[in-house]
């Protein structure tokens, strides 16, 4: 877990290796600056990167927790946690993507809230993870239980809600504090000015910052717009198992800029498993495939204050096809039409099956869709190929479930379907992927820390995410066009980079990864307490892992990320916490 943490409640007893936040709450911080102000009964405290002014955090800070108008406390710039207090009262919030993330549990002295879940979990007493849930998010996606950790009786506080404590009670209220739709045209201004801003504040402290340079429009933009104020190291992925056109991008934009680049040439030591056990995060990470390659490819730029990134641009910037649902819920039959004709030509796909699917999914709304997915798998069903975006697709993992997991997995889908049963497809998309987005950055700052690499994401900065969400999926989405969004935010931006319509993956490095570490993986596969629990079965998933390692295009090398991750995160959980039973060692 990132040494950085934030934590309080009443049944939080006082940790050896925290200090404890002034203002009186009951609550103790490490690794982040804090600013606090009081009054009497009242007091606001905020903790990470947030460049509010002494003033305006006295003024505007303190009138708001007396007023209860908790969302005028997420408003200024950056990236922190805000702790509030009047009277019995207690406030807490995190960032809208979560990157701040924020849990909560009861424990046998009452309440404990903390932005780890390993450390609420530690402090309640929870049993530890989750197997069953677990299970369902590698399936279906982590997205449907979006109040719900990976730790038995510890939730989460999803992002855009806060955390109100009174008389050893908690609800959670809504802090998306989004303002009145707008157009693209007339909201890229904002959004431009806004990102603007939130690379401005991270790099100004420092005289050289570093940077991701991946040749992509987000990472490339961040280096961009810190070139204009600070020195930039930047660091590149390359080589042969590379995007090659994502190395020549990267190269431009750094000449372009007049900024250092250096580019790494990875090797086996970079392949996906390759690297040494991951640090301890507070949930699977995808990221924790390739710790070789990230401690490879950042080294040249350790040490320096911060670390810009592109994380999360593709999901603030632009929107699914979920939006061509969301149209025909609102009514505008017609326009989706028009939007999902004109997706499905460009896709090279005919035009009548796919526009079934967006009429079938408007119809059945959220809940329906997972009642029928939980059904499908419970009887050992696959669904049809979809074509578009749809509320859940189980994935090929399904294939891999015993019928106990078949249905502890339905069983949950099924619990899910009542949570905002009827939400509108382009909102629902929208916030769960920027939550999916906000958990992987989160756990990123952990496997990061060990390398002195300090990363910061622009892209979901609460200003960022409310200027992108103002304009609606369907105006952030336009056919034809690659995050057109950006381009009208920031127009100085070189047509030949605002006008790349492609992006390259780390699919060849991922193959080359489950080549070489092939009976390590197969060992901790074996060794997994999903097999052991009677949740998945051994051989359907070894057959798939020597089938992806043999080269077959089909099979379904994302679900087995997940699922190796996953299986990793068991093996190194934090010494503290219940763990399902001692795994064999790997070399993984």
């Amino acid at each position: 877990m990132s040494k950085v943490w934030v934590a309080g409640g009443p049944g939080q007893r006082e940790p050896a290796d925290g200090t404890a936040v002034s203002g009186a709450v009951r609550a103790w911080s490490a690794g982040c600056a804090v600013r606090s102000q009081q009054e009497g009964m009242v007091s606001v405290n905020v903790l990470g990167d947030c460049r509010v002014n002494t003033g305006e955090l006295y003024r505007t800070g303190l009138d708001a927790v007396r007023r209860g108008r908790w969302t005028e406390l997420t408003r200024w710039s950056g990236s922190y946690w805000v702790v509030a207090r009047h009277g019995e009262r207690t406030f807490v919030a995190g960032d809208l993507a979560g990157v701040r993330g924020l849990f909560v549990g009861q424990g046998a002295d009452g309440l404990v809230w903390g932005s780890h879940a390993a450390r609420v979990a530690a402090a309640t007493g929870s049993p530890g993870p989750d197997l069953g849930l677990l299970a369902a998010q590698i399936v279906a996606g982590a997205e449907h239980w979006p109040e719900r950790s990976v730790y038995a009786n510890v939730q989460q506080v999803p992002g855009g809600r806060g955390l109100l404590i009174e008389d050893g009670q908690h609800t959670t209220v809504d802090v998306t504090g989004l303002s009145e739709p707008v157009t693209l045209t007339v909201g890229a201004g904002r959004v431009g000015g806004a990102l603007r801003a939130a690379v401005e504040g991270y790099v100004s402290p420092h005289e050289v910052v570093g940077a991701d340079l991946s040749g992509g429009l987000d990472s490339s933009t961040a280096v961009l717009l810190a070139a204009q104020r600070r020195q930039v190291c930047a660091v590149t992925y390359g080589g042969e198992l590379a995007s090659a056109e994502d190395t020549e991008f990267a190269a431009r934009v750094a000449a372009h800029s007049g900024i250092a680049q250096h580019l790494y040439r990875g090797g086996p030591e970079t392949w996906h498993f390759s690297g040494p056990p991951p640090a301890a995060t507070d949930a699977p990470t995808l990221s924790a495939a390739i710790t070789g390659l990230d401690a490879a490819y950042l080294r040249p730029a350790a040490g320096l204050g911060v670390h810009l990134t592109g994380h999360g641009g593709d999901v603030v910037l632009e929107s699914s096809t979920a939006a061509f649902v969301d149209l025909v819920q609102q009514g505008r039959t017609r326009e989706a039409k028009a939007q999902a004709t004109t997706w499905a030509r460009l896709q090279d796909t005919a035009p009548g099956p796919l526009w079934r699917q967006v009429k079938t999914a408007a119809a059945q709304g959220r809940g329906q869709a997972l009642e029928d997915a939980a059904t499908l798998i419970e009887r050992s069903r696959p669904q049809g190929e979809a074509l578009v975006w749809s509320w859940c697709q189980p994935g090929a993992a399904a294939a891999w479930l015993t019928p106990e997991g078949r249905t502890e997995v339905a069983r949950l889908l099924r619990e899910s379907a009542r949570w905002a049963p009827d939400v509108r497809a382009g909102q629902w998309d929208d916030w769960q992927t920027l939550r999916l987005n906000g958990a992987s950055a989160r756990h990123e700052i952990s496997l990061y820390e060990p390398l002195r690499i300090n990363p910061v994401f622009p892209y979901l900065d609460n200003e960022v995410v409310r200027a992108c969400y103002a304009i609606p999926a369907h105006e952030r989405r336009r056919s034809g066009q690659y995050k057109p969004l950006l381009g009208a935010a920031l127009p100085e931006l070189p047509t030949w980079l605002s006008g790349r319509r492609s992006k390259g993956s780390f699919g060849p490095v991922l193959l080359a990864g489950l080549r070489a570490n092939r009976q390590a993986l197969h060992r901790l596969l074996a060794a997994s307490p999903f097999v052991r629990e009677g949740l998945l079965d051994a051989a359907a998933v070894a057959a798939a892992l020597n089938r992806a390692a043999a080269g077959d295009a089909a099979a379904p090398r994302a679900a087995l990320q997940l699922l190796l991750t996953t299986c990793l995160w068991l093996n190194h959980l934090p010494q503290h916490l219940p763990t399902p039973a001692p795994a064999e060692s790997t070399a993984c």
